[in-house]
């Protein structure tokens, strides 16, 4: 299954304006309570760059998951050859079966997602090994 943008916490209105609605989880919220306690002053610093340059607070969030995106890339760019070599190791009906599955992801998570894709294809054939009747035992008698 391709990466798929994840499930936006926020509801845009219609075209014609209207407020943005927020999904409400309350054990986060308690969590979000605690740490704001806990590190009021930073509670205050990013109440304060959203009100006075809401720009560099939106820069400031996606700097955030870039850095995340950043990380995970690091470690995709490891197992990248192996997957290549695992994926040209395999038959026309599994590369199809992964090239499928990749169809429509964007080319930024290109490299994530096959290596996904390829990781999953390799536990789905350990699993089959796993779950295959052993050939040439049988079961003794008592």
């Amino acid at each position: 299954m391709p990466i798929k943008s994840r499930d936006n916490t926020v509801t845009l209105p219609p075209e014609n304006g209207g407020a943005l609605q927020f999904r409400n989880n309350p054990e986060i919220q308690k969590r979000l309570d605690a740490y704001k306690a806990a590190n009021h002053s930073d509670a205050a610093y990013f109440t304060r760059v959203v009100k006075e340059a809401p720009e560099r607070a939106v820069d400031m969030l996606l700097h955030k998951d870039m850095q995340r995106h950043e990380s995970e890339m690091r470690l995709v760019e490891k197992q990248l050859p192996q997957a290549k070599a695992f994926y040209d190791a395999q038959t026309p009906e599994v590369k199809a079966r992964i090239d499928e599955r990749l169809e429509g992801t964007k080319p930024y998570y290109q490299d994530k997602a096959f290596v996904g894709e390829v990781l999953r294809e390799m536990n789905r054939k350990n699993r089959q090994m796993l779950t295959a009747p052993k050939t040439g035992m049988s079961m003794a008698a008592g």
